[in-house]
């Protein structure tokens, strides 16, 4: 993602920026811009390899010209084989402009071939493909979300923390002076039990408490002071040194399962809810410039 936004920092810098008339300044230009459409296409395929591997790429032909033009000028200028026939190329020096240059091909076969490469054009293409293929990677993974939430928005993670609440009151009551703390007992099994119920809610959804970085925060933060009161409860050695030190963990373990249970409500909500479609900006209104490569191998000859 960082590098596609940085390839489409560095088309606004190509176009906005005066061009430069020393001939060296005139390469670097060039060739970096041929390779930046170059390396945004890789990104772009990487990205969808990476989010939604089953999602075929079709690709328009422009972005197929645009590599083919890359490779011929700047990629494997000196020795490029197509289809078993060798060729080479150079940029035409007077020809470099901040819209394109011409690109001399030599075929091993023989003539010589001369191609536009209009690189503003490209740009633009490229970008309108750029959007239009993640637009459309975008709107099937909503409508997989969109699936996923329509089968478990009827199953709430909040009531497996429903009695969350009562299980601390039990707690708080068997610390009390002269109670019995079999309730106690009782109610910090209740908080494990329903830890584990939470946990196999989110794994019905193909999730984890790690897919949460809010959820698992406060898993870690629960962990250890719950076994160590569970352990006081059940009059087994523990960190807990008393009952008054049994009410300052139970008060912390409170504090986070509050927010646990905040949390279980908001993703409730979130699955009750549509996910956010997918606005795509609008295509421009130019006609498509037709980018045309000559392909190595046929019979050389004008484009």
């Amino acid at each position: 993602m960082d590098i596609i936004d940085d390839v489409d920092s560095a088309f606004d810098a190509y176009i906005h920026n005066d061009f430069p008339e020393e001939m060296g300044e005139l390469y670097l230009r060039i060739y970096g811009i041929m390779q930046a459409l170059f390396l945004q296409q890789d990104a772009v395929s990487d990205l969808i390899q990476a989010i939604h591997p089953t999602r075929p790429i079709v690709q328009n032909d422009v972005l197929k010209d645009i590599r083919e033009a890359r490779n011929m000028s700047v990629g494997h200028p000196t020795r490029l084989k197509r289809k078993g026939a060798l060729s080479s190329h150079g940029i035409v020096q007077n020809s470099m402009r901040k819209d394109g240059f011409d690109l001399l091909s030599y075929p091993s076969q023989a003539g010589k071939i001369f191609d536009k490469i209009p690189v503003l054009a490209l740009i633009a293409q490229e970008r309108e493909e750029t959007t239009r293929i993640l637009s459309e990677v975008v709107e099937d993974l909503r409508e997989q979300e969109r699936a996923h939430r329509a089968r478990s928005k009827d199953t709430k993670l909040a009531d497996a923390l429903r009695l969350v609440n009562y299980a601390f009151e039990k707690i708080f009551e068997g610390l009390r002076p002269g109670r019995y703390p079999t309730l106690g007992s009782w109610a910090v099994r209740q908080l494990q039990q329903s830890l584990d119920d939470f946990s196999g809610l989110l794994k019905q959804r193909g999730l984890e408490v790690d897919s949460y970085d809010s959820v698992k925060c406060h898993y870690d933060e629960i962990s250890h002071p719950l076994a160590e009161l569970t352990k006081f409860m059940s009059q087994e050695p523990s960190e807990v040194a008393s009952d008054a030190s049994a009410v300052v963990f139970t008060t912390a373990l409170q504090t986070h399962f509050d927010r646990l249970c905040e949390i279980a409500r908001e993703i409730d909500e979130e699955y009750a809810s549509e996910p956010t479609p997918v606005v795509r900006p609008q295509a421009s209104d130019e006609t498509p410039i037709n980018v045309t490569i000559s392909v190595i191998g046929k019979e050389p000859g004008l484009p």
